[in-house]
């Protein structure tokens, strides 16, 4: 629900429509392939930071990096008052924005609100949990592609929100960040067991710092290294026993 919260399906589902309102753009098809080259793009970047800064992390920077930015593009258009669709510069410093909104998506809420919901879930109930975490993210994104439309357009009745729309992405993504810092675990370089006994043991605001524990597996010796130490002091043993009978 958070990642369609987000605010980030706006441009990829009405960013042509949104830029063709801004006047000024001859092209608005091509900003709208910008906007998803953008996207594509950034996305690998998550590879490397997932793992180098943890979910949390990136979790709470990605969502800081998105409202900061949908705040501006608001403020932007808001400010640019009766001349708004005549300011070339105001809309091209709007487009920068949504390009760096969508780059800190991309890096951050696109795939680590995936590998978020894979981890998190107790073992008993993940297959359901994660099921139902798919089916969250496409029930909002069903309501906010039905819902869109009615807060830009411009005939009657509808909200003709124009840029504004982007304070309320700004809101919804606050509360994002505010759900992130105080419900998100940091569960990175973590077996799915040892994020359970994470969970029982630690807050998702302490959960950073948390030493793992052996866990019920190595405790029975049946991790790599378990099985090796295993086998390794029944041949010490084995030998021993040789040793001691004289059997060569």
């Amino acid at each position: 629900m958070m990642q369609q919260w987000t605010g980030v399906n706006f441009i990829f589902y009405f960013g042509t429509t949104f830029f063709k309102e801004l006047g000024t753009i001859s092209n608005p098809f091509f900003i709208g392939l910008i906007t998803t080259l953008v996207n594509v793009c950034s996305t690998p970047i998550s590879f490397y930071i997932i793992e180098r800064y943890g979910r949390r992390t990136i979790l709470i920077w990605g969502a800081l990096g998105m409202l900061i930015c949908e705040f501006i593009v608001g403020i932007i258009g808001v400010t640019a008052g009766q001349e708004y669709k005549h300011n070339h510069a105001a809309t091209s410093a709007q487009i920068a924005f949504i390009c760096i909104y969508i780059f800190f998506f991309a890096t951050t809420w696109g795939p680590g609100a995936w590998v978020v919901i894979g981890e998190i879930f107790p073992l008993p109930i993940r297959s359901r949990g994660v099921a139902l975490s798919t089916a969250s993210n496409w029930l909002w994104n069903c309501i906010i592609s039905v819902i869109t439309p009615y807060l830009v357009g411009t005939g009657k009745g509808e909200a003709n929100l124009q840029s504004k729309i982007f304070f309320m992405w700004g809101s919804l993504c606050t509360a994002c960040f505010v759900y992130a810092y105080v419900l998100i675990p940091e569960t990175k370089g973590l077996s799915l067991e040892q994020v359970d006994r994470m969970m029982e043991e630690t807050t998702p605001r302490t959960s950073a710092k948390w030493v793992p524990h052996s866990t019920f597996a190595a405790d029975m010796g049946l991790t790599e290294k378990g099985i090796y130490d295993t086998a390794h002091g029944e041949k010490s043993a084995v030998a021993g026993h040789h040793v001691e009978t004289g059997a060569v």
